[in-house]
């Protein structure tokens, strides 16, 4: 197609030359568009059967999942970059969406290092780790993000989408820990990272933001029954120092407060719900008495 004139004009292709052989020949353009073509097909597989993925039909689907072509280290790194948008999406299915990578991990073949064959090969846990470090590190290029956005020559307009840059960036580095934690319940991440998020999300206690305050409960109580051993406790103990100082902090709304003080009686409980002794099962009915109370106030 294209805009060419009256091809059939004798001048249009001017003298014959002969063919020289260049670098860039065919082959390797056409060898990219196969490539291209390859990688589409996988993606469009792989989210159709992303699409179809519920607990009741994970063994069925499964089996087909595993069954994907990946011929090379990018195509993991696609299947991997789509299984965090789903869960990120859906995260009440994160257990389920772990479970499935824990699967690709046993089943998915390893690749050399390209640039340093000597170097440990690509795994599929190996490029789940670098993916988590890779959404950890978006939350510090939020600035560059902004900074990229067309100028807005109206202060309000240009505050408005700002807010919204970040509240969408917010949500998915909430929705990327509490997936952390389920990944690392499934032993595909190691104890080193859950200790950075809780550390990330602990790190404001004067003005903790709620969706924070959130998530770092929610981690909490996923993962806290398996960090919280011997040699942690020095950590585990100042994270709790942190979460009591923070149940107190009157700028935070009740409910987040006693969501912090549930996590923390959690851990008194030994971290089992059915553990509660009877002074802490009647300050959770005056909290729930409080809640009520606030809840009526507020209509």
């Amino acid at each position: 197609g294209g805009r060419g004139g009256n091809r059939s004009s004798p001048g249009f292709l001017g003298p014959v030359v002969p063919l020289e052989k260049r670098d860039d020949a065919w082959t390797p353009q056409h060898a990219a568009k196969e490539a291209l073509e390859e990688a589409q097909k996988l993606e469009r597989n792989c989210k159709a059967l992303l699409n179809k993925f519920t607990p009741e039909k994970f063994e069925k689907l499964t089996a087909q999942f595993l069954d994907l072509d990946i011929v090379k280290r990018t195509d993991m790194v696609l299947v991997i970059d789509m299984i965090f948008d789903k869960a990120l999406f859906e995260p009440v299915f994160g257990h389920m969406y772990a479970m499935l990578c824990a699967r690709c991990a046993e089943k998915f073949p390893e690749f050399p290092d390209e640039r340093n064959p000597e170097l440990k090969p690509h795994t599929f846990k190996r490029l789940l780790l670098n993916k988590c470090q890779e959404e950890f590190e978006k939350e510090n290029s939020l600035q560059e993000q902004l900074d990229a956005l067309p100028e807005i020559a109206d202060e309000k307009e240009k505050e408005a989408q700002h807010e919204q840059v970040r509240i969408k960036a917010k949500k998915r580095m909430l929705g990327n820990m509490s997936f952390i934690g389920q990944l690392y319940k499934q032993k595909m991440l190691t104890e080193k990272i859950m200790h950075e998020c809780l550390i990330k999300l602990l790190g404001d206690i004067e003005n903790p933001e709620e969706d924070e305050v959130e998530c770092l409960c929610k981690l909490m109580t996923t993962i806290g029954k398996s960090i919280d051993h011997a040699k942690a406790k020095s950590h585990m103990d100042e994270y709790f120092s942190r979460m009591k100082e923070m149940s107190s902090n009157e700028k935070l709304p009740l409910r987040m407060r006693f969501m912090l003080q549930e996590t923390i009686d959690l851990r008194r409980g030994s971290w089992d719900r059915k553990v509660l002794d009877p002074a802490m099962v009647a300050e959770a009915k005056k909290r729930d008495a409080a809640l009520a109370k606030e809840k009526g106030k507020g209509l």
